[in-house]
């Protein structure tokens, strides 16, 4: 194998070699856990701390090699985050003791580049051999996010932000339950940040305790957002198209200005990456920085690693038969050949990237927002787009790079003193305040580009709605147009959008209702109990306080009298049903006029009640099957596929790998594994597949049910 040859004793002959095989794909979001507002953990992260050395095995007698958190055990224990006990086991199943959590997050705020430890462990540095719960847990985690990345921050009111906002998504049993805003927070942030999922059924399970092998999961899932990484060079997948390379010392800190080598070759020529005496071959290619005359040598020209001990390097292509990359570390003078001491070179075997066919334009104004605030800004992102709107890198069919750009023009009007601040048209004339030429995409096929207006006239002292001379709002409206410069793909969605800055006062726009499931069991007698949680926003998408709501729903549903949203603009609804039929309930979230009949007051943003997501929501109340019966056949409402539980029509059935499977469009219906049959109902994005279950005997596990599942 060919190997870095040192001409004199190199500083990096003992660096541990890293290897990492990965894949550069663009790859849509996972499918939320669900307990979210918009079900997709927004900031994710593709590296990880777990490469190279910190795979090995650590031989923990009980670990086995198949048990589901062998990786993250392994990795935890090569930081020294964990040393196991003291007759050489982890304990995998043994719940975390409040003084173990507490060592384990100030060892790895450690290697994390945490200074002060205190800063994560806080008051919670106590000891003790009570379990930690889940709850707990997540708010350490959380802190040591805060503290060792730039994603990461906390609010003035102590809770915790992700890119820079409050978290979209969050988990139904903590913001449903006794836990305060931080804990609230620290959950939602462990979910957009990919940390933890939740236990299914949109719960985070709070209360519960966490295991000594979850808790390796969880810290490493958050190391990977830090700058820890293995001692000696690694390299992974940053974005596609793009690697990053990593050195550090043996303490596990960033080793800066440390010349990288890095050369490629497409996969299917590998073989001729290297001449029989180990030098590179002529066809291997510098990559990014690295010299193209002094490829597979360290010279002055080779770029460097940053004062973070990392190195990112872009890869002008990607090979439809994938590309493979060697990166190495060394001095000056130093070169690959056949035969030397220290090996100090790493492979990355990658795909063909996904292809790009089109692009959209989207904006980040806050769900349900109308308006932005005079002096706030609006950031706009262009991204290539692929089959099945998915994000596409700037690459074509033929693997070869797009060289993708834009030109974007922004034009802005205003108008003052108006009475309301109702329907605002789009901009039709305006004036053109700026202009971006030539707006280029990294390598995950993303450009962006930011607008914002100031108040034309801040000396208004009365800008809530009125008439006549008692209101005087003022509105700019900002329009942008994208249109394609050069090797770019036509902007499909958003290539010309308006956004209105105002002044206006906040009032009352739209709203939202969550349940924490999808559907419940009719009760036998009696009556069964749900909870919705209410959300109002105000023109500019934040939170209204104070604001009086009132439920409605199924006729056999009661509600309670109204209810006023806290701080955060939301309402805690409980209600009782008492039908003993499957039916599918309407919750409709009303602006409480104080009268005794709440089903005429208005829904909240809207006229149309009908429709979910505006300030209604689809909840399914529904009924076993029948002992006696032989199956269920209908519309599929709900899948959930943690749970292998499927809602047709009103009536609850559910499935195992002991029975069959078929599914297709009509006429085209072939059977299919479980894995596939889950894909198909996956896909079900309208909730309008039909399904029949046959030969299906409640409660009977060894019986073969089959379900066959038309897809629409």
């Amino acid at each position: 194998m060919p190997q870095p040859h040192h001409k004199r004793r190199a500083r990096w002959a003992t660096l541990a070699v890293g290897a990492l095989i990965a894949t550069l794909l663009a790859t849509a979001g996972p499918a939320g856990p669900a307990a979210a507002a918009t079900g997709t953990p927004d900031n994710a992260t593709s590296l990880t701390a777990c490469i190279g050395d910190a795979t090995e095995d650590k031989m923990f007698p009980d670990v086995s090699e198949g048990h589901y958190f062998r990786d993250a055990i392994n990795c935890l224990a090569y930081y020294g985050v964990t040393v196991g006990y003291e007759d050489g086991t982890f304990k995998p199943n043994d719940n975390v003791a409040r003084a173990e959590m507490v060592l384990f997050m100030e060892r790895a705020a450690g290697i994390a580049g945490v200074s002060d430890a205190s800063t994560v462990v806080g008051d919670f540095a106590t000891t003790g051999s009570d379990p930690v719960n889940r709850a707990d847990m997540a708010l350490l985690i959380a802190r040591l996010l805060a503290a060792a990345t730039d994603t990461v921050g906390t609010a003035a009111d102590g809770t915790f932000t992700v890119g820079g906002k409050a978290a979209d998504d969050f988990f139904a049993d903590v913001r449903g339950g006794p836990y305060n805003r931080v804990t609230d927070s620290a959950t939602s942030v462990l979910y957009e940040t990919g940390v933890a999922m939740g236990t299914g059924m949109n719960m985070f399970s709070p209360a519960a305790t966490v295991s000594r092998g979850a808790m390796a999961a969880f810290i490493t899932r958050a190391l990977a957002h830090t700058s820890a990484r293995p001692s000696g060079l690694t390299v992974q997948t940053k974005t596609p198209g793009e690697v990053l390379v990593s050195v550090r010392d043996a303490n596990f800190a960033p080793v800066p200005n440390a010349p990288v080598d890095i050369f490629s070759i497409d996969t299917d020529k590998a073989a001729a990456a290297f001449n029989e005496d180990g030098t590179c071959g002529k066809l291997v290619k510098a990559v990014g920085n690295t010299s193209a005359t002094g490829t597979c040598a360290i010279d002055a020209l080779d770029d460097a690693t940053k004062p973070s001990g990392d190195l990112t390097a872009k890869l002008t292509a990607v090979a439809k038969s994938g590309t493979t990359v060697w990166t190495w570390t060394g001095d000056e003078g130093d070169k690959v050949e056949d035969g030397a001491e220290g090996i100090a070179s790493i492979n990355l075997t990658e795909v063909p990237l996904a292809v790009a066919t089109g692009a959209k334009a989207t904006n980040d104004l806050p769900a349900g927002a109308t308006r932005a605030v005079f002096g706030s800004t609006v950031t706009v992102t262009i991204q290539l787009i692929g089959a099945g709107d998915a994000n596409a890198a700037p690459i074509s069919s033929s693997g070869t790079s797009i060289d993708a750009k834009y030109n974007v023009t922004i034009r802005r009007e205003s108008d003052l003193n108006q009475a309301t601040d109702g329907a605002v048209t789009a901009v039709t004339g305006g004036t053109t305040v700026s202009t971006v030429s030539s707006l280029p995409v990294d390598a995950s096929g993303k450009g962006t580009f930011t607008i914002t207006a100031s108040d034309p006239d801040p000396s208004d002292s009365n800008n809530a709605d009125g008439t006549g001379d008692a209101a005087k709002i003022d509105r700019t409206r900002v329009t942008y147009t994208i249109a394609t410069a050069s090797g770019g793909m036509d902007v499909a969605t958003g290539a010309s959008a308006t956004i209105t800055f105002s002044d206006a006062k906040a009032k009352v726009t739209s709203g939202k209702v969550e349940t924490a499931t999808k559907y419940k069991l009719v009760p036998t007698s009696g009556s069964a109990s749900n909870v919705a949680t209410v959300t109002v926003t105000d023109q500019f998408g934040m939170p209204m306080r104070g604001h009086a709501v009132v439920m409605t729903g199924d006729a056999n549903s009661s509600f309670p009298t109204p209810r006023t949203t806290d701080s955060t603009g939301k309402a805690r609804i409980g209600y009782s049903h008492s039908g003993t039929t499957g039916v599918d309930e309407t919750l409709v979230a009303r602006s409480s006029a104080g009268d005794t009949d709440p089903t005429d007051d208005p829904p909240i943003g809207g006229t149309d009640p009908a429709v979910e997501g505006n300030a209604a929501a689809i909840f399914y109340w529904v009924a076993a099957v029948a002992t006696d019966a032989t199956g269920a056949s209908g519309t599929v409402n709900v899948a959930d596929i943690e749970q292998k539980t499927l809602i047709v029509g009103n009536t609850l059935v559910i499935y195992d790998s002991n029975d069959q499977f078929e599914s297709g469009p009509t006429g085209s219906i072939v059977a299919v594994t479980m894995a596939a049959f889950e894909e198909a109902l996956k896909a079900d994005t309208t909730n309008n597949d039909q399904i029949v279950v046959s030969s299906y005997k409640v409660g009977d596990a060894s019986d073969v049910a089959k379900f066959v599942l038309t897809v629409n």
